[in-house]
């Protein structure tokens, strides 16, 4: 590696979300992938919109990779936060990809490599800065043999890296002490958590893993805004 591309990788991102750029020291280190995981209604995809938008507002192109909901659904629910998310759109500074509705379509099952190959090709032609995938979890119901995953995973994310892009791989926590290839193979895994404590909820975020990174593992109290999910420095509870 010469020394400007060492140098490269001091370089950060911002998350665009309030408050976790400062736990990881200024932000992402660019063009890797990161993980994001965490229960049913527990913000991931407010996460990612938001990381797509912070990226539009400097003029990056960002692609959102939808497996579940349509792309109408889900700018339909950014309504609720400042994020500007209709005008992202209609400059194409964020492109929604339905990418569940074309692999429900074909009417057959595909392998990884065919899933994986499309969302590249997507990512080059719309020559992509940023990238959300939501939700990962649901590609195992289009894949013929699960087998070939964890190969197939750690090619596809060696390719977003050569891209260029900075990626973030949204997915389902299946259980808090069970981990899928997602979490070994990305360069950063963060979760988020929501309970019940005294009859009250509690959401959190955790910065699980972070390559290259000294960062605090401990549970942070997360919030929602007008202006989309803000990490604090404290303790939930």
């Amino acid at each position: 590696m010469y020394v400007g591309e060492l140098l490269k990788s001091l370089d950060r991102i911002s998350t665009g979300v309030e408050g976790l750029d400062d736990l990881l020291g200024g932000g992402l280190p660019p063009e890797r992938v990161y993980l994001v995981v965490g229960p049913p209604g527990s913000g991931k995809t407010t996460f990612g919109v938001q990381f797509l938008v912070e990226g539009a507002r400097g003029n990056e192109k960002g692609v959102f990779v939808t497996l579940f909901e349509s792309p109408e659904v889900i700018m339909r629910d950014m309504l609720r936060y400042n994020f500007g998310i209709l005008e992202h759109v209609k400059s194409g500074r964020i492109v929604f990809y339905d990418l569940g509705r074309m692999l429900l379509s074909a009417d057959r099952d595909f392998t990884w490599d065919e899933i994986f190959t499309v969302i590249l090709e997507l990512i080059r032609r719309e020559g992509a800065k940023r990238v959300v995938i939501d939700s990962f979890s649901l590609l195992e119901s289009f894949v013929k043999d699960s087998i070939g995953k964890k190969k197939a995973l750690g090619k596809f994310m060696r390719r977003l890296r050569s891209l260029k892009v900075t990626t973030l791989i949204l997915s389902e926590m299946l259980s808090s002490d069970k981990y899928t290839d997602e979490y070994y193979l990305s360069d950063g895994v963060f979760v988020l958590h929501h309970f019940l404590r005294n009859y009250q909820m509690v959401r959190a975020l955790q910065i699980l893993k972070m390559r290259g990174l000294p960062h605090d593992s401990n549970l942070k109290k997360i919030s929602f805004t007008a202006d989309g999910i803000k990490v604090y420095r404290e303790a939930p509870i």
